[in-house]
């Protein structure tokens, strides 16, 4: 299934280029795996909220970077990613989002005071809009 979503995602976005991905729960597992894979080479930004650690997208991240001549997994390593999670988020441990951080390389990790969402409060979305603008803007 994991991998029939990298596929879905790269036929989709195919003549398309991409700065950023931002995803939660599931889909920034997902954000943060595609960034090792290559599919989306022109990417370099990522922004998750309540993502868990799935070891099977980053089976394939590798296994798509592996079979391409101009990206490896650590070239997707090194694009910055910012990871937000919830400390009273009952659907996705906290530990489970350290693991995602982890696998997935350069990321900040952020915990907010809230559960399973991007956080609302204005200090929080200040965060999420400086990390994108540092990394997008004038680059």
């Amino acid at each position: 299934m994991v991998e029939e979503a990298f596929e879905y995602v790269a036929e989709q976005t195919k003549n398309d280029k991409y700065d950023a991905i931002i995803g939660f729960s599931q889909g920034g597992t997902l954000a943060t795996a595609l960034a090792l894979s290559g599919v989306l080479p022109d990417v370099r930004a990522i922004l998750t909220a309540g993502a868990p650690h799935i070891p099977e997208a980053f089976e394939v991240a590798k296994k798509m970077a592996e079979s391409q001549t101009d990206w490896s997994v650590e070239t997707g390593r090194d694009i910055p990613k910012f990871h937000l999670a919830g400390e009273t988020d009952a659907m996705v441990s906290l530990d489970w989002t350290r693991e995602l951080v982890e696998s997935g390389g350069n990321g900040e990790f952020i915990v907010h005071e809230q559960g399973h969402l991007f956080p609302t409060r204005s200090a929080r979305v200040k965060e999420m809009l400086d990390f994108l603008g540092g990394e997008l803007l004038d680059k």
